[in-house]
């Protein structure tokens, strides 16, 4: 189902039984709208409520390293965003189309205001965003 918020229109979401946001993705950003889960993950930051929605923006310097490394604008897809565990930190993940650039938002981060991400460049960056899902999944188990 897609969304519009801010005069952005979103196609596709993202969501895990375990995770109080639901991930929309638009072409060159992602946006978290909070919602009501039954119970939460284990290593989800609990420290405050949920954030009101919030758009999530590669950083200019990033933008900018695409876009010199593969001569057009990044993109997200559905097929490569999603909710992973990196360093033990529940994160929004994604794979930038066409590339091995692996932008992360991690939660934590997230709640005490700070939106700006971070950046892996992978060798293998299919097999290192299936790494974080599956990390997620296996938190998640009792």
């Amino acid at each position: 189902m897609g969304i519009i918020f801010e005069s952005i229109e979103y196609q596709c979401s993202v969501t895990r039984p375990d995770i109080p946001y639901t991930l929309y993705v638009g072409k060159d950003h992602l946006l978290l709208v909070p919602r009501e889960v039954a119970k939460v993950h284990p290593k989800f930051p609990s420290n405050q409520g949920p954030l009101p929605p919030l758009g999530l923006r590669l950083s200019q310097f990033w933008m900018e390293e695409y876009k010199s490394a593969y001569g057009q604008d990044p993109v997200f897809t559905a097929k490569k965003v999603d909710f992973g565990l990196e360093e033990d930190e529940v994160v929004v993940a994604a794979v930038l189309v066409g590339s091995n650039y692996i932008p992360q938002w991690i939660f934590s981060d997230l709640l005490n205001g700070d939106t700006r991400n971070r950046m892996d460049e992978s060798s293998d960056a299919d097999a290192d965003f299936g790494l974080m899902q599956f990390d997620l999944c296996q938190t998640a188990k009792p």
